[in-house]
């Protein structure tokens, strides 16, 4: 049976109107989510974290197959 390893990313976000975080750099998330593309992750869900009505980060989850254990018959 496939098994599988699972990572979270943590995005923080920009928090209200008059927040003094900085934007999402979109560039920078999606140039991540490739290079982990590359290294065999798939992107399974993401949600956001929210407190007093607005959204303070985003999670994504990513899974990727881990290797297949051959089983040695047994003698």
């Amino acid at each position: 049976m496939q098994q599988f390893e699972y990572k979270t990313y943590t995005i923080p976000l920009k928090n209200g109107l008059f927040s003094k975080k900085q934007d999402l750099e979109t560039e920078i998330i999606e140039d991540e989510m490739n290079l982990m593309g590359k290294k065999g992750w798939e992107l399974v869900t993401h949600f956001t974290r929210q407190k007093n009505g607005f959204s303070q980060y985003a999670v994504l989850i990513f899974k990727r197959p881990l290797p297949e254990i051959k089983k040695v018959p047994k003698k």
